[in-house]
């Protein structure tokens, strides 16, 4: 295994240990979902997103891309361990779909759903594809009630276009960092890993992974992945505002497009 594959199997093992650790009291959907309604800062897509006014045209509308687009995705395995993540729902040709992190879905189609804030559920119709090794899953979905679909084809980056992901970069995503929100963060993009990952200046815990993410002009460039962990003089630390974001041209979008 080289460098690469083990620094992200360590810090996707770090994440995944951390979301274990914190669902394994949860019993059930009902008492989980309860829970989420009742804390969760917004319905998502169901009010009116108010942007700040300082913000430019371009800018606002990103915003409102990635908060009107992001759900949560409950997922429950055969020995009822119960997952959350963050997903983004696309939509093209009259389909609608959800992108996410392949290590957010532990059950299969029927035991994993949909949630886009207060009552509104959709569940899993059929999942694409779960790319282990790249980290990444796509689901069909029925038509969300309480999100905004992203128009897929103009969102991704134009061909042989790489200005997307170029240093300094901002960027925004929207997701559920230790299942506070949804919260639409701001960050930059301050390097990259080979050729397959971004990585971006933001905040991220467990809840998080699979947020989409845009750059301050609409362009989506990645799901997130993990956050980096570092040695210190106290031992192994996670550097929950290091991100790292898989890119999006390792997902194989021609299975939908």
């Amino acid at each position: 295994m080289d460098n690469k594959k083990i620094l992200l199997f360590t810090l996707s093992a770090v994440l995944i240990g951390i979301l274990i650790k914190n669902i394994s009291i949860i019993q059930g959907y009902t008492s989980f979902l309860y829970k989420e309604h009742e804390y969760a800062s917004a319905d998502i897509g169901t009010q009116v997103i108010y942007v700040s006014s300082t913000l430019s045209v371009k800018e606002s509308r990103t915003v409102n891309k990635s908060a009107g687009s992001a759900i949560k995705i409950l997922s429950k395995s055969s020995d009822g361990v119960l997952a959350a993540s963050t997903g983004t729902v696309f939509s093209h040709d009259d389909k609608y779909y959800v992108v996410t992190v392949a290590h957010g879905i532990i059950g299969d189609c029927s035991t994993t759903i949909i949630w886009s804030g207060g009552p509104y559920f959709t569940p899993c119709s059929r999942i694409v594809i779960i790319d282990h090794d790249l980290d990444y899953s796509i689901m069909v979905i029925d038509k969300p009630i309480g999100v905004t679909p992203v128009k897929l084809k103009p969102s991704l980056p134009r061909s042989g276009n790489n200005r997307a992901t170029t240093l300094q970069n901002k960027t925004y995503y929207t997701g559920f960092p230790n299942s506070v929100g949804p919260l639409t963060i701001s960050g930059r993009i301050v390097g990259f890993l080979e050729k397959d990952y971004v990585i971006i200046h933001s905040y991220a815990w467990s809840g998080a992974s699979g947020s989409g993410v845009f750059t301050s002009n609409g362009t989506f460039i990645g799901i997130i992945k993990a956050v980096d962990v570092g040695q210190t003089v106290y031992g192994i630390d996670v550097l929950e505002d290091i991100v790292v974001v898989l890119m999006e041209n390792k997902i194989n979008w021609n299975l939908i497009l």
